[in-house]
């Protein structure tokens, strides 16, 4: 088996119809497989969309246990040499797994490599970065500092906002709404660490394969269309807190700080949580 596509479901059972679509297309002429791991039992036209696909494997969880789990869950059962981690809101433009697999062979150093990533309109998602900050917190993509001054340097250095995205070049980190690398680089880093809930393990991803000495390279001549299926109304409390565990942890486990530094950055990830939670609180009583 040449390739494994795996896909973690969490109620976008709807969507995910669209996504399988790209894939039939995309992967036709390449050995494949595609693993659908279910975090969410009561997603309900996930059974739908799964009737038209029959030969995708079904991973059926009885509860959400997070991205980073689903997605070893379905490492360990797949049959690939490389593997293609895709988001169920994605669309693979035609020949864009060839274009990855292709670079990835040819490229024996290269440890993780991710497409182009676009908005449903075709405009640019920055989906490679450079390693996060103290300072991401405050100035990451969705921050309203971000949007109150996009030019400032510190969204413009962790956004990659210097470059045109039009190269393949090497970066820090990519999406993990898709990406591929070879099973044996991935089982090198040691997989998605499963202390990441949701949100985060890609960066921990790259750069635990960057540490193993590979290359994490984004190729514009691949291209997926994702939707970012989220509500500007609330979010669930318990994904708010979940991620800002992971800023927490990401910074204990990669940052080498004193307890003394570490305490006050988790103050200060604590407040942002807090923050956010007041602000989707108010937006459950609009």
């Amino acid at each position: 088996m040449k390739l494994s596509c795996i896909i973690v479901n969490y109620n976008h059972g709807a969507v995910l119809n669209e996504c399988l679509r790209s894939l039939k297309e995309g992967l036709e002429g390449i050995e494949s497989e595609t693993i659908v791991v279910n975090n969410s039992p009561e997603d309900k036209p996930l059974d739908k969309t799964l009737r038209s696909y029959p030969d995708v494997i079904l991973i059926a969880n009885k509860t959400n246990v997070g991205f980073s789990k689903a997605n070893n869950q379905a490492v360990a059962v797949s049959q690939g040499e490389f593997l293609l981690i895709l988001n169920p809101d994605a669309i693979l433009a035609p020949d864009s797994a060839q274009i990855l697999l292709d670079f990835l062979k040819e490229k024996p150093d290269v440890g993780v490599v991710a497409p182009k990533v676009l908005n449903p309109d075709g405009s640019l998602q920055f989906s490679c970065r450079r390693f996060p900050t103290i300072w991401t917190g405050l100035f990451n993509r969705y921050s309203l500092l971000s949007k109150w001054f996009p030019n400032n340097r510190f969204t413009r250095h962790y956004l990659m906002l210097d470059y045109d995205h039009t190269e393949t070049r090497d970066v820090d980190w990519v999406s993990g709404c898709c990406m591929m690398m070879p099973i044996q680089v991935f089982d090198s880093a040691g997989g998605f660490d499963e202390n990441y809930f949701l949100f985060n393990e890609d960066v921990d991803l790259c750069k635990m394969i960057a540490e193993k000495g590979y290359r994490v390279c984004y190729h514009p001549n691949a291209t997926v269309f994702h939707r970012i299926i989220a509500s500007s109304g609330k979010s669930p409390w318990r994904i708010i807190v979940k991620r800002h565990q992971g800023m927490s942890y990401y910074y204990r486990k990669h940052s080498g700080a004193n307890l003394v530094i570490q305490g006050f950055v988790d103050a200060l990830v604590t407040l942002r949580c807090v923050s956010q939670l007041a602000v989707n609180f108010l937006k459950g009583l609009s």
